[in-house]
């Protein structure tokens, strides 16, 4: 195992583009499969959340955050994970456009994002910023 270096933790979050962000309930943690748009010129992360229910309780409760990204880039040779730590702050549209550009492209290609939401009505989904203080990622070599 090893300690990845900043370049290769934004590799990671800008190839990547799924995640499970991890927020903390009234009750129990809150974790939940994402998307998000990452652009490591800006160190911009950017996700949507859908209105109301349990992650903007969670948020209301305590607006720190964590996201963990995982790929295994060689199959079957290396395994790396990346978690990125910090504040959820509520933004418009127009403050991260390209990071939502980015978010867009990947809700594309992730598993069954539909599934992934609260709602089928896309109008209540909100743009939120993850303002990074914290970074790590390790990478695995396997076998």
């Amino acid at each position: 195992m090893y300690e990845l270096d900043d370049d290769e933790i934004a590799a990671v979050l800008e190839r990547n583009g799924v995640g499970v962000l991890a927020l903390d309930g009234p009750v129990y943690p809150y974790q939940i499969p994402m998307c998000y748009g990452y652009l490591a010129a800006d160190d911009c992360f950017v996700l949507q959340l859908t209105g109301g229910g349990e992650k903007h309780q969670s948020i209301q409760f305590n607006p720190r955050a964590s996201v963990t990204v995982f790929e295994e880039t060689d199959p079957g040779t290396r395994w790396q994970s990346v978690v990125v730590r910090g504040v959820l702050e509520a933004i418009s549209y127009r403050d991260e456009e390209p990071a939502f550009a980015a978010l867009a492209a990947n809700t594309q290609s992730a598993p069954n994002p539909v599934s992934w939401a609260d709602s089928t009505d896309r109008g209540d989904l909100a743009p939120y910023r993850l303002s990074i203080d914290e970074r790590a990622g390790r990478a695995f070599e396997l076998g």
